[in-house]
């Protein structure tokens, strides 16, 4: 799977983690967001409207306001090539230093 993954602060200034990206054995996009202590606050697995059919990334972007995080356009740009040319064992971390 790949898998790109954003460390930031969300609107209400918790620490998150944000991962997109495509299961190749299970052909699907994905999406979470997890605390600082590795709890949920996102996942696709627990959206009726996402879970393992969902194929457009772009769907996320709202999730993703909604929360109040704001990703780097290239982690949904990469994950949409990802899944166009079926990439599998792929990691990037989108996270820039300070």
């Amino acid at each position: 799977m790949s898998r790109h993954l954003f460390r930031t602060i969300d609107s209400n200034r918790v620490a998150v983690t944000v991962t997109l990206g495509y299961d190749r054995p299970l052909d699907f996009v994905f999406c979470t967001v997890m605390d600082h202590r590795d709890e949920p606050i996102y996942t696709n697995l627990d959206d009726d409207d996402a879970g393992t059919h969902q194929q457009d990334i772009s769907y996320y972007r709202p999730i993703l306001t909604r929360l109040g995080i704001e990703v780097p356009e290239a982690m949904f740009t990469e994950a949409e090539s990802d899944q166009a040319n079926v990439v599998g064992n792929r990691v990037v971390d989108h996270t820039v230093s300070r």
